[in-house]
């Protein structure tokens, strides 16, 4: 019965996977034949996917344990993939870079270090 339920889990990954992909073809197609341009969206696509992957599997992580730790870190994967999706748009010129107002700073970049406090926040048990 466990190995259904990992079956599953994989199917489930894999489909989301694949959606992302699917749905983000329209933002790729029309930089195909930008050499140098498209190695940099697969890039940012692939980190986006790999860490929707990571988020899926702390979410199933922190249902099963329920503890502070996986929380902190389901959060900050969370705020990898946000940040990584940011990165992936505006990679592909359909966005300006997302600054925030005030400090002129990217918003990818903030989710990044709001990432890593998450991160660090799990690891120390704080909270």
């Amino acid at each position: 019965m466990q190995s259904a339920a990992l079956t599953n889990k994989n199917v489930m990954t894999a489909l989301i996977l694949a959606a992302i992909a699917v749905f983000s073809l329209p933002l790729i197609l029309p930089h195909i034949t930008h050499e140098s341009m498209i190695y940099h969206i697969y890039l940012h696509l692939t980190a986006f996917m790999v860490s929707t992957f990571l988020v899926i599997v702390s979410a199933l992580a922190y249902y099963r344990g329920r503890s502070r730790r996986l929380l902190f870190m389901m959060l900050a994967l969370s705020m990898l993939a946000v940040a990584e999706f940011v990165n992936f748009i505006t990679a592909t010129g359909n966005v300006p870079a997302l600054l925030l107002p005030v400090i002129h700073v990217e918003l990818a970049h903030m989710l990044i270090l709001a990432m890593l406090v998450l991160f660090m926040t799990g690891v120390m048990r704080m909270g």
